[in-house]
């Protein structure tokens, strides 16, 4: 049986879009205060798409960087995967208009639909696919416009999330020389759609005169429920990787940036200091699918990522659906 190839990260890229939507601005159109957001989420403010950008907009940016840290042009790409549950339209996937723009003349591409695990999930399908020889370069972005499916008269919800992508390009390690991708998890609890949900616009709820004036296409969420099963798994998905590589092993935990309570609750679970933990949703809210990779580059700019020390990447959210990605830097 041939030996799996090594799989490293060879570039990384992020964009945010400019305006900045504050909680002092929130406080104007919902009832709800900065101290309340502040002392709940962590959040202090979050980024919102302008109206003529779409996600594949976003997602273009982040891609572009990266591959330019690759030192890749767009025509070696074999593969695009674009993690998003906001896709430009349900379908053709938002990977294919990217490719265009892109100009990865040579790859094919498909969207995959797992909300804040996205990236994590569509990482280790690209890791699979190197690794198996049937493709060389895969570009992975986590791309969001949570901005258009909010209910922003629902302060459950608005307060928390905003918009943004992150992009990352894999390769054999030989060419990528840095980031070995060791592995991770994927994992899910169905019958839970209803605690964290796009109700409407699918199968189940089809679009309708009665689904919109209920607001079925808006995102819904159950706060407690979701509190709960995020400091729960975050636990125990970082305590699995210390159970296989020790504590002193790990360099930087990147989680998807969720919460800031949630996070703080799992890390004192743990026994473990918040230093050990890389977080910027003050500045951008919970992002889904891109939350983990704008992160990360984020995390490499700032010096967090220790050579030959691990960076875990736990993520959670709707389905409930969560994993975790394992990076050797």
């Amino acid at each position: 049986m041939a030996s799996l190839i090594p799989v490293g990260l060879a570039g990384f890229g992020r964009y945010v879009p400019e305006k900045r939507l504050t909680n002092q601005d929130l406080e104007k159109i919902v009832d709800t205060s900065d101290e309340w957001i502040v002392q709940r989420t962590g959040i202090r403010e979050r980024r919102i798409a302008a109206s003529d950008q779409v996600t594949s907009s976003l997602a273009l940016v982040a891609a572009q960087q990266a591959l330019a840290d690759a030192r890749m042009s767009p025509e070696e790409l074999d593969i695009v995967i674009c993690a998003t549950v906001t896709g430009d339209q349900p379908f053709p996937a938002t990977a294919c208009r990217l490719g265009l723009d892109l100009g990865a003349k040579r790859a094919g591409g498909f969207d995959l639909a797992a909300a804040c695990s996205g990236f994590v999930f569509a990482s280790q399908v690209a890791a699979g696919l190197i690794q198996s020889g049937q493709h060389k370069n895969i570009l992975v972005v986590g791309a969001e416009i949570l901005s258009r499916i909010l209910d922003y008269t629902d302060r459950n919800t608005c307060v928390l999330f905003g918009d943004g992508a992150g992009a990352v390009v894999y390769t054999s390690l030989e060419r990528a020389g840095r980031g070995e991708l060791l592995g991770g998890s994927i994992c899910m609890e169905g019958g839970a759609e209803g605690v964290l949900a796009q109700p409407a616009g699918g199968s189940r709820h089809p679009a309708s005169t009665s689904t919109v004036e209920q607001k079925q296409h808006f995102m819904k969420m159950g706060g407690t429920k979701v509190f709960r099963f995020a400091v729960r798994v975050f636990a125990e998905l970082v305590k699995n990787v210390i159970d296989r590589y020790g504590l002193d092993d790990i360099g930087v935990i990147v989680p998807h940036q969720v919460n800031q309570r949630i996070i703080e609750a799992a890390m004192e679970q743990l026994g473990m200091p918040m230093d050990r933990v890389f977080t910027n949703i003050d500045r951008y809210g919970n992002t889904s699918a891109a939350s983990v990779p704008i992160a990360l580059r984020e995390a490499y700019e700032a010096g967090r990522l220790q050579k030959g020390k691990l960076v875990v990447m736990p993520a959670f959210g709707a389905g409930m659906a969560w994993g975790h990605l394992l990076l050797r830097w």
